[in-house]
């Protein structure tokens, strides 16, 4: 029942934007995107967001347009997938990810650190190796 209810309000979120404006606001990003981070369209592509027809302006909003305005660009948090996944976030919240990801976000300079310093046993890889091959 409550799955049906997340579909429901998908669906429902989806009809109240104009499919033709997100299909064209989605042509646009899949055109640039194709070009600037082709592995992360064709993850969409791949995606039951894709087949759901929920496009790049449902998560990361309409303000970033253009190369010269990427500042401007959306970053999803759980909040924003709050919206249609309410349970899963839920979980999450409650779970060490959410604890992991709050610990890195305090350390300001993380995603400016080469990646040798963050992986292995610091960071994700210490508990995550996926396709990592023993030497």
């Amino acid at each position: 029942m409550r799955q049906s209810l997340v579909v429901l309000t998908v669906l429902l979120t989806l009809s109240s934007f104009p499919k033709a404006q997100a299909a064209d606001s989605a042509a646009g990003c899949i055109e640039c995107h194709s070009k600037q981070t082709p592995n992360i369209v064709s993850d969409w592509k791949l995606s039951k967001h894709s087949q759901l027809e929920v496009s790049c302006v449902s998560c990361h909003g309409d303000g970033h347009q253009s190369a010269s305005d990427v500042a401007k660009v959306k970053i999803p948090t759980p909040e924003t997938c709050a919206q249609c996944h309410e349970t899963q976030v839920e979980q999450y919240k409650h779970g060490k990810h959410s604890k992991a990801w709050a610990a890195m976000m305090a350390m300001p300079t993380i995603h400016w650190q080469p990646m040798a310093l963050i992986e292995g046993q610091k960071g994700c890889g210490a508990c995550h190796k996926i396709g990592e091959k023993p030497t």
